[in-house]
């Protein structure tokens, strides 16, 4: 039952729960994630013996990615980058992920995947997926093996922004990888969406390192730029929708 005060009364027993209040007038109630990062943060700092002034250089230098910060509904932090040497064990966990394995559960280094489809097979080597920065692109190179070709590469290239030219999460490749053909007429669809989705968890990996939404979910990419030997992820918290009516 609807009151004016505009809460509702639930049945005996049964909590009831105020109906929600427009985005722009409502305090989002932090997550216990976030809540209790701030406090191991705190506790933390308390029992290291520094100053004030270096205790705001740090907080300031690793803004976005201490445990207990969070960042308004909607808005981006500062952007994260590695190097081509730090990309490249990201991407062969992340290819571990993209492959449906459990990366618990892998032996590193991961071992081969077998992919069929009817009479063909393609055996990927996780292991060996390697990548090339460029300005505005990268270019991964995946080790196959089959009957045919024996081992052999196939390469996929996605074109991104760069840092003065950004698109975004905006990124286009061509239709076909390059490789054999015997290997990419076949296996074309399934390669460029093998490429693409461990490209996506390596960086959605980076984007949601620290920092998290009001409500401690991970941040997520807004946007990706590419340049010669680094890559940089935009971290964005997730837009939150308010639902309205009664709720029980």
């Amino acid at each position: 039952m609807a009151r004016s005060d505009g809460t509702t009364s639930g049945a005996p027993g049964k909590a009831a729960a105020a109906q929600p209040k427009a985005a722009s007038n409502t305090a989002a109630v932090p997550g216990p994630a976030v809540l209790a990062g701030r406090l191991v943060y705190e506790e933390t700092m308390s029992r290291v013996d520094l100053d004030e002034p270096t205790r705001a250089v740090i907080a300031k230098q690793l803004a976005g990615l201490l445990p207990g910060q969070t960042v308004p509904v909607g808005r981006t932090t500062s952007e994260r980058t590695i190097g081509a040497d730090g990309l490249q064990p990201l991407l062969v966990s992340a290819a571990v992920s993209a492959a449906g394995l459990d990366p618990a559960k892998t032996t590193f280094p991961p071992l081969p995947v077998l992919w069929v489809d009817g009479a063909s097979r393609l055996l990927v080597e996780l292991a060996e997926i390697t990548a090339e920065l460029g300005d505005g692109y990268i270019e991964m190179s995946v080790p196959v093996t089959c009957d045919q070709t024996g081992t052999t590469a196939v390469t996929i290239t996605f074109l991104t922004g760069t840092p003065d030219r950004p698109t975004g999460g905006v990124a286009a490749t061509e239709d076909h990888p390059r490789g054999p053909a015997i290997i990419v007429d076949i296996w074309h669809e399934a390669l460029i969406a093998f490429a693409w989705n461990t490209l996506l968890i390596a960086t959605s990996s980076l984007a949601g390192v620290g920092a998290a939404d009001p409500s401690g979910r991970p941040l997520i990419t807004n946007a990706l730029s590419i340049s010669k030997g680094t890559i940089s992820v935009l971290p964005q918290a997730r837009h939150t929708f308010f639902t309205g009516g009664p709720q029980s």
